[in-house]
């Protein structure tokens, strides 16, 4: 099908033929200056935007509104067409494109500017995990331990045995990191600081210094406040936190499962006391109490400290980078075990903090027993009844193994470089990127790793 003659354009412009050159195609003389080119309705277009004679002509002026801007209809109207209303030979051609884009439509109303495409952006697991669990994450950073903290309603006991816990987890974390970096393969590069594998085997050893420097925190806050530590063991549910650690740091795991680990348990534990700070507002009168003191002065603060955040968000990073970049053969699968880990994380996390009543005792009659968690619920329920939470308990590629517990989450404070280390705590767990503990470190620094441009 041809092109249909714009009446408008064939007004202003006399299609001819050269003879000198009869082969070439047809050309038009502009009628009002003269000017010729070869026959083109865009240039054509072109031409009477800058064509005084043109512009100053009746013509011209049927096709422009009191302030300047050209008119040009959506659909052709009854009464005289514009010239430039861009529908032949191109219903979408741009006549200003390199200004401001001033044109109106049928109605007088303003056309909004061309927007260009949006870039493809790179598909993000991590988003992806948050939304698919995101009851399941708002249930394991909600819980009623971190309200009393941030009220400073918390009962002392639940506070020692969440510290205790978080000691054996601690010491986990070390023997957990230290396995994923076994898992690392360094090619030769030049400029090895923008290569993942460099840059996450620099952000596993800024994880290891930090949780020695937030176990180092721990210590010196229990001995400032006065603070009670027992020597209970590792409880079911930290078992089964350390038998993660174990299962997705195995040989049958691939590196992006730990690293999903990794991120999953420190972002957590960064949106949990974040939780728990958005109550300390409510304290009427600060409280005497050691240990209040110590969790608003110390523990809180280190865990939503910018430091903590920045290392939370470079992990973040790279486990992004490492989906889009590194997946196995069967990427598919590897994605559905991120998610089952992802999960598991979540439930166990719920079930980590203490439970308390509502007035912030410990509460033993609490969540005994609790919902199973898809494919690997089972394997909770048996690890729960005192089977263990071993690798065949929690079915799931890479999630087996045989002693993830062991070094577990317990002892003094979640925090370390895992959960709490460079990731979550200051220089073991310093009030913010300050030191409550006056001990002069920090434990959340990523200097000298690469990772220092990863923005909060």
């Amino acid at each position: 099908m041809g092109r249909h003659a714009n009446p408008d354009i064939r007004r202003a412009f006399q299609e001819f033929q050269d003879q000198d050159t009869p082969s070439k195609c047809n050309k038009v003389r502009c009628l009002h200056c003269g000017f010729v080119r070869a026959k083109n309705t865009t240039r054509q277009i072109e031409h009477l935007q800058e064509c005084q004679p043109y512009l100053a002509s009746p013509d011209a002026h049927t096709h422009f509104v009191p302030d300047g801007a050209v008119i040009e209809p959506a659909m052709p109207t009854a009464g005289p067409s514009s010239i430039l209303n861009g529908q032949h030979p191109n219903p979408n051609l741009q006549v200003h494109r390199r200004g401001p884009n001033t044109k109106r439509g049928r109605d007088g109303q303003p056309i909004a500017p061309h927007m260009h495409m949006q870039q493809n952006l790179a598909p993000s697991l991590t988003a992806h995990l948050l939304t698919s669990c995101s009851l399941q994450f708002t249930q394991a950073t909600e819980q009623p331990f971190l309200s009393h903290a941030g009220c400073g309603s918390l009962a002392a006991s639940p506070l020692s045995q969440w510290l205790v816990q978080d000691g054996h987890y601690s010491r986990g974390y070390i023997r957990f990191v230290g396995q994923l970096l076994a898992k690392i393969r360094l090619p030769q590069t030049q400029n090895s600081q923008f290569h993942p594998m460099y840059r996450t085997m620099d952000l596993l050893i800024s994880a290891l210094n930090n949780m020695r420097r937030e176990m180092q925190f721990f210590e010196i806050t229990a001995t400032k406040y006065g603070l009670a530590l027992g020597m209970e063991p590792v409880t079911p549910i930290t078992r089964a936190l350390l038998d993660l650690f174990v299962s997705a740091s195995s040989s049958s795991a691939s590196l992006l499962e730990g690293m999903v680990v990794m991120w999953g348990t420190e972002h957590c534990y960064r949106s949990a006391w974040q939780y728990a700070s958005s109550f300390s507002t409510s304290l009427s009168t600060p409280s005497t109490d050691s240990h209040i003191v110590a969790l608003h002065q110390a523990l809180i603060p280190n865990w939503t400290s910018p430091a903590f955040s920045k290392f939370v968000d470079a992990t973040r990073a790279l486990v992004d980078e490492l989906a889009n970049t590194a997946t196995a053969r069967d990427g598919k699968e590897e994605m559905v075990r991120c998610e089952e880990i992802f999960r598991q994380i979540c439930w166990i996390l719920e079930r980590f903090w203490p439970d308390v009543d509502g007035m912030g005792e410990e509460d033993e009659s609490a969540r005994i027993g609790g919902p199973s968690l898809g494919p690997m619920g089972a394997g909770l329920d048996n690890s729960m009844n005192g089977s263990g939470m071993n690798g065949s308990d929690m079915n799931g590629p890479g999630m087996n193994g045989s002693g993830m517990g062991g070094q577990g989450m317990n002892s003094q404070g979640m925090g370390g470089n895992g959960m709490g280390g460079t990731g979550m705590g200051g220089t073991g767990m310093n009030g913010g990127d300050g030191t409550p503990v006056n001990d002069g470190r920090n434990s959340f620094s990523l200097s000298g790793t690469g990772l220092e441009g990863v923005d909060a």
